[in-house]
């Protein structure tokens, strides 16, 4: 009686990984991680707005969010800088436009409305969030 092994022969193998690989590179293709980068830094300036207007409301002074965007070495907030998770460096990929300084008042009002748009600039795939920081409130939202 003779036993046969049960298994994959080495060309139903080979196929496979070709198979794998030929799927992966069209998946790594149509992969855009700069549009990712856009949406999480709109997140980053929107945190970082903020913070300026609780600092100024819980201090009753004013406050200043400030960023650099053409060498983007971070940000200030009320003239200190300020590392770490409220102003990583701008992403590769990604723009800012519109957006320079805020200043919030002791109660927490803007000096004006402020415009900002956070944009991957990637061509077909570009993805462009718009944030806002009404004039009268100082509420900041998408």
């Amino acid at each position: 009686m003779i036993k046969r092994c049960k298994g994959f022969t080495m060309i139903e193998l080979i196929m496979v990984m070709v198979i794998i690989g030929i799927l992966s590179t069209y998946a790594v293709s149509r992969l855009n991680f700069a549009s990712h980068a856009a949406g999480g830094y709109a997140e980053v300036i929107k945190s970082s707005i903020r913070l300026a207007q609780k600092l100024a409301i819980a201090k009753r002074t004013t406050h200043t969010v400030t960023f650099s965007v053409n060498s983007f070495g971070g940000c200030a907030v009320n003239g200190v800088q300020v590392t770490g998770e409220q102003c990583d460096p701008l992403p590769n990929g990604v723009t800012v436009i519109g957006f320079n300084t805020v200043t919030f008042d002791g109660l927490g009002r803007p000096g004006a409305a402020a415009t900002i748009t956070v944009s991957s600039g990637s061509g077909s795939d570009d993805i462009s969030r718009v944030i806002f920081v009404e004039a009268e409130t100082g509420y900041v939202h998408e």
